[in-house]
């Protein structure tokens, strides 16, 4: 499923154009500059983006065009992708065994 839509209030990269693919548990991100341009990897993903997706993926569920198991599925892919950016907790007693493998200070 493709959803696109164009980014215009970008005051370093200009106006572009966003492709966002979802197919097989996966979001595919690209971007392209003008008509006659390839289609470039879009880098950093920001929760503006996010959200526009959403949005448009919103939209489709009461036409049928998407289905709710679909849209919870791409709820839970962004939940995912932002937690990989925050680190994750420690396990039980990990502190322990690292502090345990420092050396005596003298």
């Amino acid at each position: 499923m493709e959803f696109g839509w164009w980014v215009r209030d970008d005051p370093e990269q200009g106006k572009y154009q966003v492709l966002a693919v979802f197919h097989g548990g996966d979001v595919t991100w690209t971007r392209k500059q003008g008509h006659h341009q390839p289609w470039e990897p879009l880098e950093p993903i920001t929760t503006e983006l996010w959200d526009r997706l959403v949005d448009e993926a919103a939209k489709r569920v009461p036409r049928r065009l998407m289905s709710p198991k679909q849209f919870d599925e791409l709820k839970q892919i962004r939940a995912t992708a932002e937690d990989a950016g925050t680190p994750k907790p420690l396990k039980r007693g990990a502190h322990l065994k690292r502090a345990r493998d420092l050396p005596k200070p003298e």
